[in-house]
């Protein structure tokens, strides 16, 4: 064997090596998504089971605490501490039902053709009674079509829309949504005229349980990170626009 031919065969057994390497190292990646995926099951799979299993004890508190309100209708301190009762099991109740809903939501959604205006009037239709006792206009300019699971993009603005309710001004709630398509990706936007978010927390309103106003308005501090669960299921993104003082804009991205 000349000196060429040697190269050659130690040049064909370093490409068989690296070829070797490579199938491995894909092999790894794969296990590790499995593993990640299964993961991902099993805790989805925990939290759905803890959530269901939690709302019997707390019907049953809530139901005697009541009965304890109606014992008590005359006032005095085990009235008060029913009402502080009722309250907490409540408020524990909504949690769970939040908690539940999120384990729920698909990481692989189920997409097809849908109309952004469809997906907008089945959430306006579950808000009715909101938008009604809020005195809330919402309003929007030409929807297309992008390529989404409809009860998910659903469910994005139903949480957009509540949100702009539950954090209003004085003013009534005025919500306008509008969408700018472009080659692969449409930009879906809500516009509110409510309190604001300082940009210092426009990242931290989408983490899990953060509640900028505390107990002073209603909410479990779910609902803008179901959004973005949502909206990353679907190769998007979620983000907000606002100065802190003269409303939100909420975007997010989706295929067309």
């Amino acid at each position: 064997m000349d000196a060429t031919q040697k190269e050659l065969a130690e040049a064909h057994a370093e490409i068989e090596r690296l070829r070797i390497e490579l199938e491995q190292t894909r092999e790894q990646e794969r296990q590790s998504r499995q593993a990640a995926r299964l993961a991902a099951e099993e805790l989805q799979q925990f939290v759905y089971a803890a959530s269901h299993d939690l709302q019997e004890p707390l019907r049953t508190v809530s139901a005697y605490a009541q009965l304890l309100q109606r014992e008590h209708q005359g006032g005095g301190q085990a009235a008060e501490f029913a009402e502080f009762v009722v309250n907490g099991a409540t408020q524990m109740g909504t949690l769970v039902r939040d908690l539940l809903t999120y384990s729920r939501i698909r990481t692989e959604p189920n997409r097809e053709t849908t109309n952004l205006g469809t997906a907008l009037q089945r959430a306006m239709l579950t808000l009715s009674d909101r938008m009604r006792e809020s005195g809330a206009q919402v309003t929007s300019g030409k929807l297309p079509d992008v390529f989404a699971d409809e009860g998910q993009l659903a469910n994005v603005f139903e949480y957009l829309i509540g949100n702009a309710i539950r954090y209003r001004s004085s003013d009534p709630p005025a919500i306008h949504i509008a969408a700018e398509e472009g080659e692969e990706l449409c930009t879906v936007s809500v516009k509110d005229n409510g309190l604001g978010i300082e940009p210092r927390f426009h990242d931290q309103v989408f983490q899990a349980f953060k509640r900028l106003h505390g107990k002073s308005i209603g909410g479990t501090g779910l609902g803008l990170t179901m959004c973005r669960k949502i909206i990353r299921a679907h190769g998007g993104e979620i983000w907000v626009e606002s100065d802190g003082q003269h409303g939100s804009v909420f975007k997010f991205t989706l295929p067309v």
